[in-house]
């Protein structure tokens, strides 16, 4: 059963990272459409832009996550990082991504940084604690 769940886990990721990909490629397909009519001079028809969705944060963070290895990140270094690659995220949306990530198993989190569970610390409980010296 866990091995189910862990292979799940892996499954879920990888179709993330495919989906950030797709997204990414949406993005530059939209940009080489519009270099082409602009140089066949095609006129560039101004119309009011169809409300678009917003982007999926989840995959740009799963991306970074994936850089930063077994260094992890803060909330604060992820949410710099996303907001990089797109300015327009709203305030608390990586942070609440990030936590989903948590929940879901995808990441862990030590009271710090969040890592990749793969890269996740051994938790060393008695690491703030002074030992006597006799």
């Amino acid at each position: 059963m866990a091995r189910e769940s862990k292979q799940m886990s892996i499954i879920k990721t990888q179709l993330d990272a495919v989906r950030a990909q797709i997204e990414r490629l949406q993005v530059k397909e939209e940009t080489l459409l519009e270099l082409l009519r602009e140089l066949s001079g095609e006129p560039i028809v101004e119309q009011r832009p169809a409300r678009k969705r917003a982007p999926n944060v989840k995959p740009l963070v799963l991306d970074f996550m994936r850089e930063v290895g077994e260094r992890g990140a803060t909330s604060s270094e992820v949410d710099e990082a996303v907001r990089a690659l797109n300015p327009t995220v709203a305030k608390d949306t990586v942070g609440s991504v990030l936590s989903r990530l948590k929940s879901d198993g995808a990441l862990g989190y030590d009271g710090e940084r969040y890592y990749e569970k793969k890269h996740m610390p051994e938790p060393r409980p008695f690491s703030g604690v002074l030992q006597a010296v006799s």
